[in-house]
């Protein structure tokens, strides 16, 4: 189990594919892991075998990482602050950076505040901004009080009781939710939650136009934690980006191989038409 030892912590990471070719850092979303990554629809090691580096790594506090127990450790520009470190501590002069939920807001700290590190950036159903935070603060600051009164294993048992959480185990059968939820540390979910989602300051959407790098955005449908306004927003905003809205909330868990396919032709500069819902992708002119 490679582990590195980046601000504080010793971080988890797997690596994948020649590192003559060009690099893709991978970061998950907030109570993932890069075993529950391929759970729920990426897949590094097939993006590797297109002819790419692939790192993926267990964020701080997550997976087989170590974990600090300050919530200012989980707020977003400590999160890209520790994607950065990676990337050096790899010995990776830049990296293109595929990001999910969390991990695409700890990307676009990254790219913000250490731009000649950052190639290219791929936002997996990014994170709510401003108002919308009401939904998963709801949500995520419930499931907080949960695990720091009762532990892991009974949250996941009384979080599986709820009707999303069935009808979510339902639509998806093979990621078990459960064990997701019982995976986690109470010392290390209890402040990510916290300092992620209710410390200040939040992502700068005012900063969104200084990121230069090229962008490819993935939202879907149906989704108040990942709203669609978060990838219009960062379409707007950012000068380089490419916005993909699926059809479906499941459309990227349906077609594993279409993402695999998209994100190592768009890191290559290849052409990523196939695979995406080509009816609803835009470009700025």
């Amino acid at each position: 189990m490679p582990t590195i030892h980046v601000r504080g912590v010793d971080l988890h990471y797997e690596e994948f594919g020649s590192p003559s070719d060009p690099h893709l850092l991978m970061t998950h979303g907030l109570m993932g892991s890069i075993a529950f990554m391929r759970n729920f629809v990426e897949r590094p090691e097939a993006i590797a075998a297109r002819g790419l580096h692939v790192i993926a790594y267990d964020a701080r506090g997550h997976g087989e990482s170590g974990y600090t127990k300050a919530r200012a450790d989980y707020r977003w520009a400590a999160l890209g602050e520790d994607t950065y470190a990676l990337i050096r501590a790899l010995g990776m002069d830049k990296a293109s950076v595929y990001g999910g939920s969390m991990g695409a807001g700890a990307a676009i700290s990254c790219a913000l505040e250490h731009p000649d590190a950052v190639d290219k950036l791929i936002l997996m159903s990014p994170p709510p901004f401003g108002h919308d935070l009401k939904v998963a603060r709801q949500y995520f600051g419930g499931i907080s009080v949960l695990y720091q009164l009762f532990g892991a294993k009974l949250t996941a048992r009384i979080v599986m009781l709820f009707p999303q959480a069935k009808a979510s185990q339902r639509a998806n059968p093979r990621n078990d939710l459960s064990a997701f939820f019982a995976s986690q540390r109470r010392a290390s979910v209890v402040p990510a939650i916290r300092g992620l989602l209710f410390d200040p300051p939040g992502l700068p959407t005012e900063r969104f136009g200084e990121m230069q790098q090229q962008a490819l955005v993935l939202t879907h449908p149906d989704d108040p934690i990942h709203p669609l306004s978060s990838g219009d927003l960062l379409y707007e905003k950012m000068p380089h980006a490419r916005l993909a809205v699926a059809p479906a909330t499941a459309y990227w868990q349906e077609n594993p191989d279409a993402l695999t396919h998209v994100v190592a032709a768009f890191v290559k500069g290849e052409t990523i038409a196939t695979g995406l819902p080509e009816k609803i992708v835009h470009e700025h002119v």
